[in-house]
Formats: structure tokens, sequence, C-alpha cells
């Protein structure tokens, strides 16, 4: 009778009383598949637009050594892409598992290259795995349209922590606080869909950021002010109803006019200059504080 295979590895499954005195090579070569099943190894691709990861030989040959790459479980796939380069799994009745890292290199001018991997001729769905990352990935040997699948794409975690660079390339909910105890830089937009406020940075004057940058936003808790910084003299400036506001009939209002009389402070926080082409005026007396310049180019007017 003859051999059977197994599904996904083609694991020589002998017959009844077959293979007499050479049972134990073909044991051995299934040795030898086992002992892929849990090891990894490097790929080298080559420059090409499509490639074939395969795990089990289609028409395994009986007592015969049946390796392949795909039996690896951790892939490291290296070598010079030109383009992004589709990674079928063969055959497409395989449900095995992978950990695939893309450590190719770019020799095309736009990359650097990803890898989508698929299983199937039809248009399952596949996963792509960016240059210089990793994902691990599993699939479902649907046949024609087989299914791979990021087994990481829905993680559920009780905590993560992240000790190097952190990047998010699509959308993140959180259902809690997040925590940020060091710089965080955004490069796209900032949305908030919520009601109620935003909390800002408050502090000191003393408290200043010492090497802010142009449109540094925060809250003065010295001049009871919200402040931003513009990198131009003054550098840092009021904003808002601390820039100034009104006291009269309706009570105390912001820095739009509406009432009679406007309020100012006795004492000059921060560097300014009236240009020019510039008229100011306040009612004093004012003091300059310490470390800080008033400079006048136009006309400045205190009452």
């Amino acid at each position: 009778m003859a051999s059977s295979y197994t599904t996904n590895f083609g694991i020589e499954e002998m017959a009844t009383g077959d293979q007499t005195s050479t049972w134990g090579d073909t044991t051995n070569f299934n040795f030898d598949i086992l002992d892929r099943i849990a090891a990894y190894k490097a790929v080298a691709l080559s420059d090409a637009a499509t490639a074939t990861l395969t795990v089990r030989e289609a028409s395994p040959g009986s007592g015969t050594e049946n390796l392949q790459d795909g039996m690896f479980r951790v892939i490291k796939f290296t070598g010079s892409l030109a383009q992004n380069c589709t990674v079928t799994i063969a055959p497409d009745t395989t449900t095995a598992w992978f950990i695939i890292e893309n450590a190719t290199t770019d020799t095309g001018s736009s990359g650097p290259y990803s890898l989508l991997m698929k299983q199937g001729s039809g248009g399952g769905a596949s996963v792509t795995i960016q240059n210089g990352k990793n994902a691990i990935i599993y699939c479902d040997g649907a046949g024609s349209g087989a299914v791979v699948t990021n087994a990481l794409a829905d993680l559920q975690i009780g905590t993560l922590e992240v000790t190097g660079a952190g990047a998010v390339d699509g959308a993140a909910t959180l259902g809690s606080t997040l925590a940020v105890t060091s710089t965080s830089t955004l490069s796209g937009k900032v949305t908030h869909n919520y009601t109620s406020s935003a909390r800002m940075p408050s502090g000191t004057t003393g408290q200043r950021d010492g090497s802010p940058g142009v449109g540094d936003f925060r809250y003065n808790s010295t001049t009871n002010e919200f402040e931003g910084y513009s990198g131009a003299s003054p550098a840092w400036g009021g904003i808002g109803s601390g820039a100034g506001y009104f006291k009269g009939d309706n009570g105390t209002t912001g820095s739009s006019a509406g009432d009679i009389f406007r309020i100012n402070e006795l004492a000059l926080d921060a560097d300014v200059t009236i240009t020019s082409t510039e008229n100011a005026s306040a009612t004093g007396p004012i003091s300059v504080s310490s470390s800080y310049t008033l400079t006048v180019e136009g006309t400045l007017v205190i009452i």
C-alpha cells in the first residue's frame, strides 16, 4: 500500500508493513521536516515582482527528502528589490503560520519596497509587510480564494510598553487615559471629538520651556493668561482673554470690547518691541520686570 502525506507539511505516513528495511530513512526525512517547523531561515528573493514560498510539495515522493523553505516558521526575506514583491504561499491548501521579516534592500527609485503575502490564485486577502517590519501571519488553506491574515491585526493586550520608537500608521482608539511621559511628535492633524475641554500645560513664567519652538501654547499662571511663542519679539505673547480684559456694568469680560474699563497689568513680563509702524498705549505706572526689554521704535503713550 502506498504512503499518504499530511496536508500541511507533507510528512510521509507509511502504510502498515511498508518500506521494510528502509522505513528508518523515511522517518529521518520526517524528522528533518519537524526540525524546520520550529526553526528560522533567511530566504533571499530575486529582484522580481513575484515569488513563491513553498510549504509542501504538490506531490511528495515516497522515501525522499521533501524539504521546502516554507517549512520554517520564522523567515527573514533578504535580497535587493526594485519594486514591491508578491510572495505566494503554496500550496493553497496549507494552513501554516509564519513570523515574517522584510529585510530586503532597495535598488529602485521608489523604495523601500513591501512584501505582499498571499495564498491562492484568486482574490483572497493578503498581508502587506513594510520594509524593515515584522508580522505574524497565517493561511486558511481555502484553495484558490485562500486568505492570508495578520494574526496581530486586532491585538488585545493588557499592558504595552514601547521602549523604542512607536509608529501608528492607521487609526488609534483609546478607551482610557493615554499617559505620555516624554516628548511626543505628531506629524498629522489631531481632531478632538468631545464637547468638554482640552487640558493645556499650565505653569509660571519661570517654568516656561527652556527651548521653546514657534507655535508652543500654554497657560501662564503668573500672568493668568494663555500665551503662545512666536519666535519674534515679543517671543511669548498673550492669547485670548489673558491678553487683557474689561470691567464695568457687565462684570469682568474677556478680550473683546463691550464694557467700560480696559484692564492692563502693572509689570511687563516679556520682551516687547513696538515697531516703527505701530502705535501703542497703556495705563501707568508700568514697570519692566528684570531680564525683559521694552523697545519702542514707534509711538507709545502711557496715560
